[in-house]
């Protein structure tokens, strides 16, 4: 049986997951399965789980897709652990392996006047467009993907997905349409089925997905924990711009029953009114656990307005006949009321010193608030994660707080000092990007230097005049003046000759200088140096050309070995980087690429890899949590705070590529990251 429990409360929702977790299974031993949508809502979950019922274990934490795969699996069995089209991965190893063998006639077209023209680089760029594109479909527009392989539409895209599919690949649309029919024919649910699922937490799933868990429903109970700010039906409201837009000149407006029910929730609502919408139409037991709100502040009144579908106030400016929404009188506010506040600043920095300075204020006026009470979400976390460090790390009083959602690399110096080591072939070699390497812990515990050192190599550096390229021969190759002045080479002779012909610097040795300031341990330290340069510049050579996958992860393993060391408290340093090198093995196996792939397009992957993924650190802790705006947006705090909301990041700008045929035929229910 599906049942939905709608709350405007998140603490509700848990509660009902806690009552209904109370009732045993038939097999005690066998897992609770609660889909989430992010790891700062799985650890919310836990933390909840634990305080109202003691303990919180045994229980999985799968995200929608996962599980839905593994539903697959369970009711057909022939369904492999792994899909090809599964992972965009190993689709975009797929597509830029067909680029090579596309028909020269008018459907592809469009495709081989940009392939004619793009290097390695491009091709892959585009293929991962490509790749991206076409999982958004998978999951959306399954009817297209059926009717594309079916032969209808001839547009480059359907041919393309037919090369793509041709052969028995079980794809998420053909799997989901053979798992629904099968669903239609059972009486007892699959013993890999869990005997009940839990979802909580998620904003908006795809038409597909819900599909899914109402047929699972009628083998197993199905619970979705809807965060809900609207006890009304509001899943028709529009927006005062899409009103106008859609009335126009009409003089019939009263018989459009056009309504924007509340202002704000019509303006910033429409990826939750959709998602809302489409639950209306699921057959389901439905329960409401939502609270009344006081309205003795202005967030208050705000909440109470929302709940109630209601507009605060008239709104004569735009509706000046009252036509398409009943407006409630303005509700006065006391003079001391600060529940929202609104700071402008002129910089990052000044927001995170702002927000400091009210949040000390804040601990001041409530004592019982605590630090972990209060979020900070932001829309671009990289920008602001060095600006929270100086204001809050520095600070004479301290705040404790952490970061979460920052990618491996910024959290991992063997992945950072990796990527950067891929991002030297072929460049210039200039002294501040060499230093930064040698400044990675991973490198110098490889090459035996310390901090100390790095500080006398630097004064060499520096007192040599080195500033960038390998050689003449280097400078020649970028199309620049073949000189060899204030090169690496020039440099590095006259530390190796300052040790060997001690000379006052008067005396030219060929006409090199030698460079006098070295005496003593000193030489073992230059010699280390000479060591890391002989190894680096010869990644020019060592990862020079094409090579297949299999190939670059051989000389990439070796690279890693000579270049990075970790002991045992960063083994798992070590270990994240390897995982990622036998993933892009395992991505292009899948896909059964063979073909070959200069050293940018292996690492255009493994910086996406390495760059994007996020960490697991940072979330819930025992300080003020730092957030990306997405995972956490649903979880209760006390205080919610966000920066970053400028122009250029909110809501996070998006252009689709020209070809995406979502956004030229949009649906309800369809993911935009700017609606989210």
């Amino acid at each position: 049986m599906l049942n939905i429990h709608h709350s405007n409360r998140m603490e509700r929702l848990a509660e009902a997951l806690a009552e209904a977790l109370l009732r045993p299974q038939s097999a005690p031993f066998e897992p609770e399965t609660i889909i989430i949508q992010s790891n700062g809502m799985r650890r919310w979950v836990s933390i909840e789980l634990a305080q109202r019922l003691g303990i919180a274990a045994n229980l999985r934490f799968p995200y929608p897709a996962a599980f839905i795969w593994q539903a697959y699996q369970a009711v057909l069995p022939q369904t492999p652990e792994d899909s090809p089209f599964a992972a965009i991965e190993s689709l975009a190893w797929r597509v830029l392996g067909l680029f090579d063998g596309l028909a020269d006639d008018a459907t592809f077209a469009p495709l081989q006047d940009y392939l004619s023209h793009a290097d390695p680089l491009e091709r892959y760029q585009l293929a991962w467009t490509i790749a991206v594109t076409l999982d958004q479909y998978l999951v959306y527009r399954p009817d297209w993907i059926t009717r594309w392989e079916a032969g209808e539409d001839a547009h480059w895209q359907a041919a393309l997905w037919r090369q793509l599919a041709a052969g028995d690949f079980p794809h998420r649309a053909k799997r989901h349409q053979a798992f629904l029919n099968r669903l239609k024919t059972l009486t007892q649910p699959p013993p890999e089925l869990p005997a009940r699922l839990f979802c909580i937490g998620i904003p908006s799933l795809p038409a597909a997905y819900l599909d899914a868990l109402q047929q699972l429903a009628q083998l197993i109970d199905v619970h979705l924990y809807l965060l809900n700010p609207c006890r009304q039906y509001w899943s028709l409201i529009r927006a005062e711009r899409e009103i106008a837009r859609q009335v126009g000149d009409n003089a019939e407006a009263d018989a459009l029953y056009l309504e924007t029910g509340n202002r704000l929730l019509a303006s910033l609502g429409r990826q939750g009114r959709d998602f809302h919408h489409l639950i209306a139409d699921l057959d389901a037991a439905s329960e409401d656990r939502f609270e009344d709100v006081a309205e003795d502040s202005l967030l208050h009144s705000l909440q109470a307005d929302i709940l109630d579908l209601h507009n605060r106030g008239r709104n004569h400016d735009v509706c000046p006949d009252d036509v398409w929404t009943e407006a409630i009188p303005a509700t006065p506010l006391a003079a001391g009321d600060r529940s929202v506040q609104i700071h402008v600043c002129h910089s990052p920095m000044r927001e995170v010193e702002a927000l400091y300075d009210r949040l000390l204020d804040l601990f001041q006026q409530d004592p019982d608030l605590k630090a972990s009470d209060i979020v900070v979400m932001t829309p671009d976390i990289e920008t602001y994660a060095p600006a929270i460090r100086a204001v809050f790390g520095t600070a004479e009083q301290a705040i404790p707080f952490s970061v979460a959602d920052r990618p491996w690399r910024t959290q991992n110096p063997a992945a950072d000092a990796f990527l950067n080591l891929l991002e030297r072939p072929g460049g210039r070699f200039a002294v501040n990007q060499v230093t930064a390497l040698l400044e990675a812990p991973p490198v110098q515990r490889r090459f035996g230097l310390t901090e100390a050192d790095l500080g006398l190599i630097n004064r060499w550096l520096r007192e040599t005049a080195i500033r960038w390229g390998v050689d003449e021969h280097n400078r020649a190759a970028l199309e620049l003046p073949p000189t060899v002045e204030h090169t690496w080479q020039a440099g590095l002779r006259r530390l190796l000759l300052g040790f060997a012909l001690p000379a006052g610097e008067q005396r030219l040795y060929r006409e090199i200088l030698p460079f006098d300031a070295m005496e003593g341990e000193q030489a073992r330290i230059m010699g280390k140096l000479q060591h890391f340069a002989h190894q680096l510049f010869s990644l020019n050579t060592r990862l020079a050309g094409e090579k297949t996958i299999p190939e670059w992860q051989e000389a990439l393993r070796e690279l890693l070995a000579d270049f990075i060391a970790v002991d045992d408290a960063q083994e798992s340093e070590w270990e994240l980087v390897c995982a990622a090198l036998d993933e892009l093995g395992r991505s292009a196996a899948q896909a059964e690429f063979i073909g070959t792939v200069p050293l940018a397009v292996v690492r255009a992957w493994l910086t996406r890899k390495l760059d994007s993924d996020p960490g697991v650190a940072g979330f819930l802790g025992s300080g003020v949590t730092f957030c990306a705006m997405l995972p956490m947006r649903s979880i209760p705090f006390r205080v919610i705070c966000l920066i970053g909301l400028n122009h250029d990041s909110y809501p996070r700008p998006q252009r689709p590529p020209d070809f995406d045929l979502m956004a030229q035929h949009p649906r309800r229910g369809a993911r935009s990251r700017p609606l989210e």
